[in-house]
């Protein structure tokens, strides 16, 4: 009987194991099958630049896998180019980079960098190639992009190069109510006989989004372009303000940079606000009880639910029936804040008088609320009932024509 309790308890441990061995298993294969991956390469793999000009070059970093990726980067420089400026960096704060983290999940599964090269005065015209690699942090991917280089010793002087790119727009300044997107139409014009490499930036308030792209390809999002010789591009500027911007002016420059020059244009996106008159009733329903020829109250709630205020709003009523009363209290409102802003709504109060005689019945009419930026309105079913008073005033009626007949009964038995 011991031995077949051990036997028993060895089974049992030996199938334990057994399940725990093949759980491991399991998730070694499934870690196995994750997909793993990354791009590095060059927006423009070919360029030319001059004697002892800084050229800066868009460095493109992608993860295609399903694994969260810590790149490492390095610069393997031409033989040939001794005392270069040669580095990779951040693309608005300038700060040096040597390895990058890479999610999953589009937009943050890439990373836009900038690779920048200054040659030095001792540097000779010629061919010169600069190789990056890039290899995750375990060591299990490598992949590298090169760089083809041809320097010339003629120098554009930075004035004329100025003055040879061209920023200009039809609109300069721009229209929207909050929560609208500005699209600036800009065309960028290069007069001078040698293709040019642009960097591209706007300078613009502090909690907007700015994005350029292409002027017929919309969906796609640029940081630098390529301009023919004597060529011209024509690029969309978007800028997205912020949820709940007040209304105003607001300054933004948009620029190009080609080597040390910086070329500008100014724009203007005026904010004018949104605007969204709400109106409701204190309990939500929009119909009520009335006694004729009685006063009934009601109270209507009103708020903004836009960005700016809406000013001058007055109150009247429409398709009023015959004879009846309405009125506001208060008429009218000079100004109503965003909600966002006071956080309470204003109170009218809505006064219905039927006249005494007004049948039983339901009655509609139209509540409505009009200021200069926005309007609402409500519909209103009043069911009017008669007035006790009357219903006294008949069983008085009744017992006066029963004491009379009464009586009339009591005289006509005397005789």
């Amino acid at each position: 009987m011991k031995m077949e309790g051990k036997k028993l308890a060895v089974s049992f441990f030996l199938a334990i194991l057994l399940v725990v061995s093949f759980a491991f298993i399991c998730q070694g294969v499934g870690g196995a099958q994750v997909k793993r991956g990354f791009l590095l390469f060059f927006k423009y793999p070919s360029v030319t630049v001059s004697f002892k000009e800084k050229i800066e070059l868009d460095l493109m970093v992608v993860n295609t896998g399903e694994k969260e990726e810590q790149v490492l980067l390095s610069i393997i420089p031409d033989k040939k180019a001794k005392d270069w400026d040669v580095g990779i960096e951040t693309r608005w704060d300038k700060m040096q980079i040597h390895s990058v983290g890479l999610l999953t999940e589009d937009p943050d599964n890439s990373v836009n960098l900038k690779f920048y090269i200054r040659p030095p005065e001792s540097a000779k015209e010629g061919e010169y190639s600069f190789v990056v690699k890039g290899v995750t942090r375990d060591g299990k991917l490598r992949r590298s992009t090169t760089l083809n280089l041809h320097l010339v010793r003629k120098k554009v002087a930075e004035e004329e190069v100025s003055e040879k790119i061209e920023l200009t727009t039809d609109y300069p300044s721009m229209e929207n109510p909050a929560g609208k997107e500005f699209e600036f139409a800009i065309r960028v014009k290069n007069n001078m006989d040698e293709d040019v490499v642009l960097d591209l930036g706007a300078n613009y308030p502090y909690g907007w989004r700015a994005y350029c792209s292409p002027r017929w390809e919309e969906d796609k999002k640029i940081s630098s372009i390529k301009v023919d010789a004597n060529g011209s591009e024509n690029l969309m500027l978007t800028l997205v303000p912020p949820i709940g911007i007040s209304k105003g002016e607001y300054p933004i420059k948009f620029a190009v940079k080609y080597g040390e020059t910086v070329n500008t244009i100014d724009l203007k996106a005026i904010v004018t606000g949104t605007y969204k008159l709400k109106m409701s009733t204190e309990t939500g329903r929009l119909n009520l009880d009335a006694v004729a020829g009685e006063k009934e109250n009601l109270l209507v709630y009103l708020w903004n639910e836009g960005s700016a205020s809406i000013e001058d709003i007055s109150f009247f009523s429409v398709d009023t029936p015959k004879d009846w009363e309405i009125s506001f209290d208060p008429e009218k409102i000079s100004s109503l804040p965003p909600y966002q802003e006071v956080k309470k709504p204003e109170k009218v109060k809505l006064t219905i008088t039927s006249p005494p005689r007004t049948i039983p019945g339901d009655y509609m009419f139209t509540v409505k609320a009009v200021g200069k930026q926005d309007q609402n309105e409500m519909n209103l079913r009043v069911t009017v009932k008669r007035s006790t008073l009357w219903g006294w005033v008949g069983i008085g009626i009744v017992l006066v024509i029963i004491a009379s007949l009464v009586g009339i009964f009591v005289k006509l038995g005397r005789r």
